[in-house]
Formats: C-alpha cells, sequence, structure tokens
C-alpha cells in the first residue's frame, strides 16, 4: 500500500496506527516502523499524528466506538440521495472536519500548557541552582550495573539506571513534584495539572504534567539527553550563561545537549529501542564488536576496549532480556574467545 499520500486523518482512522501509537500491538509498532523507515519523509506527518492521537486520548471503548460508527451511519445517510461520488466527499469531509476541530482543540491546548508553564513555574536554571541538601532528600541510589524502580509520593514512576541518584524536595507532592538526578532514569508520570513534573539535571530541566520519558545527565559525560516516550514536555539547559533555547518534544522525539554546544540537537528515535532499555533487552544477529559495544553502551552505560586485538572477527548472535552485565560478557566472551576485565564504566577485552 502507498502511504505516501497518508493526511492526518487516514493515520487517525487506521486501527493499526491507533495500536502503534499506544504500542499496544508488536506487529503494528513493527508495521508503522517499518513504513517510517521507506517513507522518512512521512515523519513529520506521523509524529503529529501520534502527538493527536495520544493527547486526544483516541483510543475508546467498544461502546464508544458503536456511538461513533452510529453517527458515521448517520452521515451517510445524510447524503445518501446524492451521487456516489459525493458522498465520498462529504464523508471524507465529515471525518476532515472532526479532525479540523480536534487539531484546533489540541493546539489551543498546547499553547496554554506551554503558557502556564513558561509563566507560573521558576526557570530550569533558577530551580538548580537553588537545589540543596536543606530543601532536597536522598529518594534512591544505585551502585554500578544495579536498577531500581522507585515509586514517588504522587504514584510517579522513577526507574533508577546503575550509578545514579535521585532526589526529591523535601516539600514533593505538596507544592510542587521537583526532583534531582544524577545519571539516568526513565520517568512514568502521574497527571496533575497543577504541580507540573521537574526533573533537574546539572545540564538539563525536563517539564511535564503526565507523561512518560528518560533522561540521561551523568555527571562527567559529554552529552545529556531527554527522550520522549508518551505526552509533552519542555527541556531547558540549567546553564544560564550557556544561552540555550528551551525545546519541546512530542513523542518519539530526543534531545541532546552536548558540551559546549549552544543549542539542544534534536532527533527522533524508534519506541522499540527505548522499550529495549527498559526491559534490558539485547538482540544481537551476526553482530560484530562495534554493534555490540554501542548497545552495551546504551544499556549498561559501559565503554567497550579490545585489548592487543581491534576484535574485527567478533560476531555474535543471541537474545538476553533483564540480565547482568556480567552474564551478557560471559556469554559473548565464551563464544569469541575472549576474558574480560572491567574498571568502572570501562570493560577491557582480553583475546
Amino acid at each position: 500500500m502507498d502511504y505516501s499520500s497518508y493526511q492526518i486523518e487516514d493515520f487517525l482512522t487506521d486501527d493499526s496506527f491507533i495500536a502503534y501509537c499506544y504500542n499496544d500491538d508488536n506487529a503494528a509498532v513493527t508495521k508503522w516502523e517499518n513504513i517510517l523507515a521507506e517513507n522518512p519523509a512521512l515523519a513529520p506527518k506521523m509524529s503529529e499524528a501520534r502527538e493527536l492521537c495520544l493527547l486526544l486520548a483516541i483510543k475508546v471503548s467498544p461502546a464508544e466506538k458503536a456511538i461513533a460508527l452510529e453517527r458515521l451511519k448517520q452521515a451517510i445517510t445524510a447524503v445518501g440521495d446524492v451521487e456516489p461520488e459525493s458522498r465520498i466527499i462529504s464523508i471524507r469531509n465529515y471525518f476532515t472536519k472532526w479532525v479540523a476541530i480536534a487539531a484546533s482543540l489540541l493546539i489551543m491546548a498546547g499553547a496554554f500548557a506551554v503558557y502556564k508553564i513558561n509563566n507560573t513555574n521558576p526557570s530550569g536554571a533558577a530551580l538548580y541552582s537553588a537545589a540543596t541538601d536543606a530543601n532536597y532528600k536522598l529518594i534512591g541510589k544505585t551502585d554500578f550495573g544495579h536498577r531500581k524502580l522507585i515509586k514517588l509520593p504522587d504514584g510517579s514512576l522513577a526507574l533508577l539506571n546503575g550509578s545514579s541518584t535521585l532526589k526529591i524536595a523535601k516539600d514533593y507532592n505538596e507544592n510542587n513534584r521537583h526532583l534531582l538526578l544524577s545519571g539516568e532514569a526513565f520517568f512514568s508520570v502521574t497527571k496533575d495539572k497543577h504541580k507540573p513534573f521537574v526533573v533537574i539535571t546539572g545540564k538539563t530541566a525536563t517539564t511535564a504534567l503526565g507523561t512518560s520519558f528518560k533522561v540521561e545527565s551523568y555527571n562527567n559525560a559529554q552529552v545529556a539527553s531527554v527522550m520522549l516516550s508518551t505526552g509533552k514536555v519542555k527541556v531547558e539547559c540549567t546553564q544560564p550563561d550557556l544561552k540555550v533555547e528551551d525545546v519541546m518534544l512530542i513523542p518519539g522525539q530526543k534531545a541532546a545537549l552536548y558540551n559546549g554546544d549552544k543549542a539542544f540537537t534534536q532527533t527522533t528515535f524508534y519506541a522499540k529501542d527505548l522499550q529495549n532499555w527498559i526491559d534490558r533487552k539485547l538482540v544481537f544477529k551476526g553482530a560484530d564488536l562495534k554493534e555490540i559495544a554501542a548497545k552495551l553502551k546504551t544499556v549498561y552505560g559501559v565503554i567497550i576496549v579490545p585489548k592487543d586485538k581491534t576484535g574485527d572477527e567478533v560476531s555474535f548472535t543471541g537474545e538476553f532480556i533483564g540480565k547482568d552485565l556480567t552474564e551478557v560478557l560471559d556469554a559473548i566472551g565464551f563464544t569469541n574467545h575472549f576474558t574480560y576485565k572491567q574498571s568502572g564504566s570501562t570493560v577491557q577485552l582480553q583475546f
């Protein structure tokens, strides 16, 4: 099927696309990621349609769908006496009108949310400068290679990755929902339009009302990033002297701030990549050392360094879900005849 001519209403009336938006069906996710890979020009429309779907909750119950179908039948009946071509145009106009109204509501809601975030709350830089042990308390800490799932006082969840610490304001969920992160974590945020959820790091501040996203900002890293899974967030730089402009993200977008840069770098990512990070899922198919090293860095935060050899002959096929780094390295090393020695975040391979 040719999807190049798809419009917003076409996406929103396609059940498989709705399933893709909500990550409900692996087949649907794979299908639309393949479509996007084959038709990169569709990315803007798909992103807009996905945002509209998620924020307007197009995922409906069977009862709601029945009501919608009945309304559609009435619309069809109303044009039943006209020529077939005119009937098709009238039905299409029915959907187009609905999408136009929905889009207008989304634009107004989004603009109002941005206005509220920008005008009634302190800037990320101000929050970071005011963050001290006197007004924040430690709620979670992990060693290298370990993870911890934390339930926050408002019901939100934080999946804390290795070598990370998470603090929350002492008046969290009373007057605010401010958190201080060093390291990496995925957040699933309970909605509360009166108390924005703000994750503050040494480089970025991410503000949301109710959504899910991953923040990475290790103290000595060259880059800090935010990956948005659902909803909408604002990302700021917490270093005012850099004068970096804020960015707004929609699902599937990533904002990265590299050391020395004066602007965020925005890119897109596949939903399954973030889900694999959450699940600690690694899939290798004849992977060479470069691919293995890249995936291990993403999931475990380690740097692979081969000793004496370049590792050109390394190849591995296998799948790991929720395994510790040592189990993964032991399996790959057994197949490729190497041992390893870990020192902090560096793993040296010995052939």
